[in-house]
Formats: C-alpha cells, structure tokens, sequence
C-alpha cells in the first residue's frame, strides 16, 4: 500500500502548490491514500470549510490538524461537514471532531489514520501521545 503524507500545507501559496504538484504525485507514484497536514492552510493559521473542501477537491483523503485547529473559529463547521478532517486526538474528552478514523483507500482496503500532538512546548497541555496512541490503535484494530 502506498500512502503519500503532505507536510504542512501553510496558507494560498502551499494550497497552490498541492492543486499543481498532486496530480504529478498521484500519477507518478499511484498512491492508495494522501494524508495532508492542514491546520495552516486557511491564510497560515487554522483550517476554513472552503479551503477544506478545496484540498479535498484536489486529491487529498484525509487533513489532520495539529496545535493551531482552533486558530479559526469556523472549525466545528469543519469538523461537522468533513469527517475527512482530524484534530489531535489526544485533546481532552469532549472536545469537537474526531482524532482517528477508518478511511477506504483507492484500493479499496480500510487503512486507519491516527493523528496525534506531542506535548513539548504546546499550551494548553495535551494527554499523554503514547497513551491516547495505544487506546486508539486498539480500537482501530478491532473495527477492521
């Protein structure tokens, strides 16, 4: 399986660089799954419902967010409209949108896809990566 993963796509000029770049990626390698980093995609800070639509418009599967996902306060919309996009699960319970989920690749097989924060110099403090890691692969592994 072939999963391409997009580093952060930072504001109008990373977008432009995935809507030229992907489908000479996507030609050259035929990937199963594209994975981008988005959370500074909407003009360097956050994620809006156009620019999340856009990225998905462009070939990209799933979009995680990291430290900024909140930078814009359009991101419940976000997260209500595209299941596609995945804050930090190790966020606190409760907090909107989800960190993890099963998504079907070009071929056709459930891959899970985890996102996850570390907790060096970020504000407010997260759980713990590892721990949140092993609850979720565990519950991942048993829905596929």
């Amino acid at each position: 399986m072939k999963i391409v993963f997009l580093g952060d796509i930072v504001g109008r000029p990373g977008r432009r660089a995935v809507k030229e770049l992907l489908p000479k990626i996507k030609e050259e390698y035929s990937p199963d799954l594209i994975v981008a980093n988005g959370e500074n995609a909407a003009g360097g800070f956050g994620l809006t419902t156009e620019v999340a639509a856009e990225l998905l418009n462009h070939g990209v599967d799933v979009i995680t967010l990291g430290n900024h996902t909140w930078k814009n306060r359009e991101i419940n919309q976000v997260f209500e409209r595209f299941r596609q996009v995945l804050r930090p699960a190790n966020y606190p319970p409760g907090t909107p949108g989800e960190g993890y989920g099963l998504f079907v690749s070009k071929s056709g097989y459930e891959v899970g896809v985890l996102n996850l924060l570390g907790q060096v110099y970020l504000d407010p403090p997260v759980e713990c990566p590892f721990r949140v890691a092993e609850e979720s692969v565990d519950f991942l592994k048993s829905k596929t």
